[in-house]
């Protein structure tokens, strides 16, 4: 079969929350946090994935920034970017408070 071929945007690998979606319910899936720019043209994309993870049980978390673009946060000098850094970091120490209070 050629490259792409049975491929569409439906496709597990392409989309992985969509109408194929593997059942995670059942995994252990690590904590997610999805961020969203407001003027990005994927974000229906990535509000659908943060509501499959709620659906199948997950941990999820998105946070939105309304007047950004995709990729935004490779732009340092963006207010926006040094927030989603501070975003992940707090992010990050939340979920580890959270493993070393479960032992």
């Amino acid at each position: 079969m050629p490259a792409g071929e049975g491929y569409n945007r439906d496709h597990p690998i392409i989309n992985v929350s969509g109408p194929m979606a593997m059942d995670i319910s059942k995994m252990d899936f690590p904590a997610t946090m999805v961020f969203v720019g407001g003027f990005d043209l994927l974000q229906e994309w990535q509000k659908r994935y943060y509501e499959w993870l709620k659906k199948s049980g997950k941990e999820a978390y998105m946070v939105e920034y309304p007047n950004m673009c995709h990729g935004f946060y490779t732009f340092p000098e963006l207010p926006e970017s040094e927030q989603l850094m501070s975003d992940v970091k707090d992010f990050v120490h939340m979920v580890l408070k959270k493993t070393i209070n479960m032992y």
